[in-house]
């Protein structure tokens, strides 16, 4: 039978997309729905864009409050940074898990592990966009056996291991620069948002849920891997014709499709929600925070380029799209002979299980002790850590320099610009603590937080003291945005009425409502919508 609450999350589909394509009816099904049902933006203003933006939705707070700062974690006495394939929901559980009723179904929710307190299934990790796939189900076995029925996920199903032991699911991202291999994997995608539906449809089925919560991570990927077949990006105009279609708009058509069959019998007092806790828009993080910083920190350390880049600025080379390799292999071949020698490279960090070796920002792990600062390795901000003797280790700088280090560096950064616009790289840069020693849960392990100017996206950058880094081929052409979008039709929603924008955490609120489940203290959101709940 039909779930009370239905929750679908179209991960990481960015509302810019999404109402550009809805005015244009290129999405029969959604737009019916938006006729139907209320539509807002909803904002998530935490930091860790990327990694807490599913955090925020699932405990319905920011991370100041749930004291968990993503899925990795910073051992400062041994210089080591580990990376969990979920969240450890240290405080408090996502919000599903609710001790006895509702009867729940989750399916493929992102950074998500088993939890106690859950009265119905969790499926996790049959294909979610993320670095470290984390694969349980309760009951055990269920997860195998709809594998059995259903199939494998075409794209997300390279078994590895995370830094705990655990056995994980990956995938090895392709080169942009090869649109054969991008159709390839548009069609992998297309595939598998069929499957999807399928397994979601057998769940829709087999029980008298109160709240169906599951997610399609196909248009996730699809941001990150064609932004630029269709969207203004530096890569547009070299790809765009060649590509013959929108592949994004192609795997999204597809997903409407699906949904259009598995609701398509759903009671019209069922509550439906479709929603993004974040959004996707031309990338100004993976270069930024992975490339860029970590080197010139480095070169501000050591006074020594590990990459290659002009020492005087100038007018950068062209840009190149006879790139073939794996991003890693690529960057890897722009080192100097001193990087050389210094770093370690991507095939030892991946032969001992490194999940995080293809980021060229951990490459300088080994030089860390050494160095002044260094860059923690993210997928949002720039996290710069200071090396604080008697904190990081026993070298660093001494702890009564940590103010005019901070400072210095801040200005460091600032003088950072896009070598082919001049523009400045840094938005803004947040000082973290005031002292070497303040600590916390409720503090990231960073001691400065670079936020990027969005409006950028670039391959070389220049700096007037340091020279330039640059040019370096691009990753993924899509990088993570705030805004997401929510979507809900049913009891308690106008028809055809667009909020002005929402909170991540009043999403979190209105399912919890819908269920008829007191918010917990914790929860920074209201409801949306006006009528009552079930419980009322």
């Amino acid at each position: 039978m039909p779930a009370s609450v239905i929750a679908i999350g179209l991960d990481a589909l960015d509302p810019r997309v999404l109402e550009k394509w809805l005015d244009e009816d290129k999405l029969p099904f959604l737009t019916r729905l938006a006729r139907e049902g209320t539509y807002a933006r909803q904002r998530n203003f935490s930091l860790y864009r990327t990694e807490n933006s599913w955090l925020t939705l699932l405990q319905g707070c920011a991370p100041e409050t749930s004291h968990e700062w993503g899925h990795q974690n910073y051992d400062a006495g041994n210089y080591a940074l580990n990376e969990r394939a979920a969240y450890e929901f240290r405080l408090f559980p996502p919000f599903y898990a609710l001790d006895g009723k509702p009867r729940v179904a989750a399916f493929d929710v992102p950074l998500t592990r088993l939890v106690p307190g859950v009265n119905g299934v969790q499926l996790l990790g049959w294909g979610t966009e993320v670095n470290q796939i984390l694969r349980e189900s309760s009951p055990p076995g269920l997860m195998a056996e709809l594998i059995g029925r259903h199939g494998r996920h075409p794209l997300y199903d390279t078994i590895t291991n995370a830094d705990d032991g655990s056995e994980t699911l990956s995938y090895r991202i392709p080169c942009l620069y090869d649109i054969e291999v991008m159709r390839s994997v548009r069609d992998k995608l297309v595939s598998a948002a069929g499957q999807r539906t399928a397994i979601i449809g057998e769940l829709l089925d087999s029980d008298n849920w109160d709240l169906l919560f599951c997610t399609y991570g196909e248009i996730h990927t699809a941001g990150h891997q064609f932004w630029h077949i269709g969207r203004d990006h530096p890569l547009r105009e070299a790809f765009f014709d060649q590509a013959g279609s929108d592949f994004m708009l192609d795997i999204l058509q597809e997903i409407d499709r699906n949904l259009a069959a598995l609701l398509a019998d759903v009671p019209d007092d069922t509550t439906i929600v479709i929603f993004s806790p974040h959004g996707m828009q031309a990338n100004s993080i993976d270069l930024y925070s992975m490339v860029f910083l970590p080197e010139l920190i480095y070169r501000w350390s050591t006074g020594t380029a590990a990459f290659k880049g002009l020492e005087e600025n100038g007018e950068p080379s062209p840009l190149r799209f006879d790139y073939s390799r794996h991003w890693s292999e690529e960057i890897w071949d722009l080192r100097t002979p001193h990087g050389d020698a210094v770093l370690e490279s991507p095939e030892v960090q991946d032969s001992r299980g490194d999940p995080l070796y293809w980021d060229p920002g951990n490459w300088y792990r080994s030089a860390w002790p050494g160095m002044r600062a260094f860059v923690l390795p993210g997928y949002s901000e720039g996290l710069i850590r200071i090396n604080v003797a008697g904190r990081d280790g026993d070298a660093g700088i001494p702890p009564e320099q940590f103010d005019a280090t901070c400072n210095e560096l801040t200005e460091l950064v600032c003088q950072m610009v896009d070598a082919r616009t001049g523009k400045q790289m840094a938005q803004e840069i947040v000082r973290v603590r005031q002292s070497p020693w303040e600590d916390g849960a409720d503090l990231s392990p960073a001691d400065l937080m670079v936020l990027w100017n969005d409006e950028l996206a670039t391959d070389v950058v220049s700096h007037p003291r340091f020279g330039q880094i640059g040019p370096v081929p691009f990753f993924r052409t899509g990088g993570h945005a705030t805004e997401g979008f929510v979507l809900a039709r049913g009891p308690g929603f106008d028809r055809g009425r667009k909020m002005p924008a929402v909170e991540t955490a009043d999403v979190t609120a209105t399912l919890l409502d819908r269920l008829g489940v007191d918010l917990p203290d914790h929860i920074d959101g209201s409801p949306i919508g006006r009528a009552p709940s079930l419980a009322g």
